[in-house]
């Protein structure tokens, strides 16, 4: 049992091919279907880690990894299907690399430094799963155009904002000598 948050982890990595097939074929209902399979999967292995006490350290690398190869596969293949923007998905993608080769750098050089999601992270994340989302469904039913235009701009303004928030927290802690 101590492993099972880990092997959903696993699972949601491995649907990944499987969402990015179905989203090249234009099955929007399958995709949509896989892309909340992976979320709530994503919110049942975080669950069972508490619930279980079975929080690992390749737990803490594998949730977080599974996010953003489900984010950056539906931000890149929405993008190339026209779906979303060309500069959001490079701003999106751009600030997802950004921050996970950050994270790996300083995990690298300086591993005594305790990262921390943060708060803006996690609104970013959430703000792009739900821009996913709604791109989606907009394939399926009608959807006001005001609501992807909206989206567009949060998302945008939370991946610069979350970014630029790492950034900040990284060079504090730098400049403290806490790293």
């Amino acid at each position: 049992m101590q492993q099972l948050p880990n092997l959903i982890s696993i699972l949601r990595l491995l649907f990944v091919p499987w969402f990015a097939l179905v989203l090249l074929e234009g099955r929007f209902d399958m995709a949509l279907a896989l892309f909340l399979l992976m979320g709530l999967s994503d919110g049942l292995d975080g669950y069972l880690a508490r619930r279980l006490n079975a929080q690992s350290a390749i737990g803490k690398a594998l949730d977080p990894l599974a996010d953003k190869v489900m984010l950056v596969t539906g931000f890149v293949l929405l993008g190339h299907l026209q779906l979303l923007p060309a500069w959001l998905v490079v701003l999106a993608v751009g600030r997802d690399m950004l921050v996970t080769g950050g994270v790996l750098l300083l995990y690298l050089f300086r591993p005594q430094l305790g990262l921390q999601v943060a708060w803006a992270g996690k609104l970013n994340t959430f703000v792009q799963i739900a821009l996913l989302f709604c791109v989606m469904l907009g394939q399926l039913a009608p959807m006001p155009a005001l609501l992807f235009d909206a989206l567009h701009v949060f998302a945008a303004a939370l991946a610069m904002f979350s970014g630029a928030w790492y950034l900040a927290q990284w060079s504090r802690a730098l400049a403290a000598g806490r790293a």
